[in-house]
């Protein structure tokens, strides 16, 4: 594989990331044989305000993974969402890992795995050891679960008969 180059976003980014999130959003979604005609445009916007809030909010950090000049991944540190918050006792301070998405034609071919040390290694440069992450879509579900061991909370039919959310709280101490 040629050489990842992992980074803070920077203003010049922002449209290769909108079609990264679009792009990803998109064959998630269709994958996963979602029927909420919303759900696209909701994510999208979420994803859109963490951009955002990346620009404005000291406690928003959005990454990027780049090859060849082009972004192929992204994922943030934030505050925890308040699915998180709402159901689990957060430590002070806490970090959420959030928004990783990688391109569809770069996934299964390590850079999610790249992103997620590379993230782990600026938690731990903020003096923390311990994230937290949540997951909605079962394909995101069953690479967390791959990656990081079963969840500490599963959310039963959160989304509905037999679509539950997990939350991970990892220490990686």
């Amino acid at each position: 594989m040629d050489v990842l180059n992992f980074r803070a976003l920077e203003q010049s980014d922002v449209k290769s990331l909108q079609r990264l999130f679009m792009e990803s959003l998109s064959d998630l979604i269709r994958r996963e044989r979602f029927e909420d005609a919303d759900l696209l445009d909701e994510e999208v916007a979420r994803l859109n305000t963490t951009i955002q809030d990346h620009f404005d909010d000291d406690q928003v950090q959005l990454y990027v993974v780049e090859r060849e000049g082009v972004l192929i991944g992204a994922g943030a540190l934030l505050p925890p969402n308040d699915i998180i918050s709402g159901n689990l006792e957060i430590k002070r301070g806490a970090i959420e890992l959030g928004s990783v998405y990688v391109l569809p034609r770069m996934q299964r071919q390590g850079v999610g795995q790249f992103l997620l040390e590379e993230m782990k290694r600026e938690i731990l440069g903020r003096k923390q050891h311990v994230f937290y992450l949540d997951a909605g879509f079962p394909s995101a579900q069953a690479y967390w679960q791959k990656q990081l061991g079963e969840p500490s909370l599963i959310l039963d039919h959160y989304w509905g008969p037999g679509a539950p959310h997990m939350i991970w709280e990892v220490d990686i101490k």
